[in-house]
């Protein structure tokens, strides 16, 4: 993705189901974030990206991470395929920068939610998280677990566990055109995760190694995401 695009992931009409999933979503994403302050030992006076913003701000979990990383006293940046600029009014010090941005610059972290998902193949996801790791040593990487028996994009429970070439099949008779393209869902299980990084460790630079912490919040009885502190290292 190198040109700016314009994405409506949940259609402009917020049903009851969609304000109960943005609670839902705002109270698991607040337990990933503080997670992360933990592992790291807090932001206060750090350069963080958020690689993957959205220009939304109608609901309450749209780049939540923004608000959480700036009231913490980091220096946040934003990046994306959307327009964003806008979102320097909304949160005030946040400082967006252009999409791709330049491999020179350099962050003490970038942050990933929910995008992975959203960038197509599995080869496309490997070179995605390929990028990230050119602009930071330490990156928080979230995205919402496959075998969750609930999809909160399409809205339809257990679909999603079929085959994908099924799953897209039958998203494409409901109508769910958008959703059936691998380009814009491809949702990813523990197992998937494991493969696509460990297929970046054996390439990545001579000298370093990727080391993994994972956290995995549930709602409504199962593991609903995944979020894996990703940190290169000198061995």
């Amino acid at each position: 993705m190198t040109q700016t695009q314009e994405f409506n992931y949940f259609s402009d009409r917020i049903s009851i189901f969609d304000r109960l999933r943005m609670q839902a979503s705002l109270k698991v994403r607040r337990q990933m974030y503080d997670w992360f302050i933990r592992q790291t030992g807090g932001v206060a006076g750090k350069t963080v990206l958020d690689f993957g913003a959205t220009p939304d701000t109608s609901r309450a979990d749209s780049n939540c991470f923004l608000r959480w990383l700036l009231e913490d006293g980091a220096r946040v940046y934003a990046t994306s395929p959307e327009e964003i600029a806008s979102l320097e009014r909304i949160f005030p010090g946040l400082k967006t920068i252009t999409f791709p941005p330049e491999k020179s610059q350099c962050f003490d972290f970038v942050i990933s939610s929910a995008v992975i998902e959203h960038v197509g193949s599995e080869d496309r996801q490997i070179e995605y998280v390929r990028d990230l790791l050119q602009l930071s040593d330490r990156i928080l990487l979230t995205t919402p677990n496959r075998y969750h028996w609930l999809d909160f994009h399409t809205k339809l429970p257990l679909l999603h566990w079929l085959p994908k070439d099924r799953h897209r099949q039958i998203l494409n008779l409901l109508g769910l055109k958008f959703w059936a393209k691998e380009e814009n869902l491809n949702l990813l299980s523990k197992t998937d995760l494991v493969r696509i990084l460990d297929r970046i460790s054996t390439t990545h630079l001579p000298g370093k190694k990727l080391t993994l912490s994972w956290y995995q919040p549930k709602f409504l009885g199962k593991v609903s995401n995944f979020a894996i502190l990703i940190q290169s290292v000198w061995v």
